[in-house]
C-alpha cells in the first residue's frame, strides 16, 4: 500500500517492488495502463526511460519518507531523478501527493 500520512490518504492500494534486474529492466514498457504502484529502491541518482512506454508515466521522488519530486516521465523520454525510492504511476490517474508531503510504503499488494 502507498499511502499520504500528510493528507491521510491511500494513493494506492497495491504496491509492486522493483525488487530484481528483470523487473527495473522492463519497469513499465510495453503496457497500455498501470493501476499499481511500481517501486523503485535505490540510493542516489539515476535515470528514467519512457523508452517502449505507451502513456505518461508520474515519477515520485522519496528521501527519507518525503516527496521530494514529481516528473512526467513522457513516451520515448529521459528523466533523471533521485531519492530513496522512486514510485512509477501512471500519471492518468488521479494521484493525491504533492512535494514535502510524507508517505509510506508499505509491501502488500497482489
Amino acid at each position: 500500500m502507498f499511502i499520504n500520512l500528510t493528507k491521510g490518504k491511500v494513493i494506492s492500494e497495491h504496491v509492486e517492488i522493483a525488487d530484481s534486474f528483470l523487473k527495473r529492466a522492463i519497469g513499465l514498457m510495453f503496457r497500455r495502463g498501470y493501476d499499481e504502484a511500481l517501486v523503485f529502491p535505490l540510493k542516489g541518482k539515476t535515470s528514467f526511460h519512457g523508452f517502449f512506454c505507451f502513456f505518461p508515466i508520474l515519477l515520485i521522488c522519496i528521501k527519507d519518507n518525503h516527496v521530494t519530486c514529481k516528473k512526467v516521465l513522457r513516451p520515448w523520454s529521459l528523466e533523471t531523478v533521485e531519492g530513496d525510492y522512486v514510485v512509477e504511476m501512471d500519471v492518468r490517474r488521479e494521484i493525491s501527493v504533492d512535494i514535502g508531503d510524507e508517505v509510506k510504503i508499505d509491501e502488500v499488494g497482489p
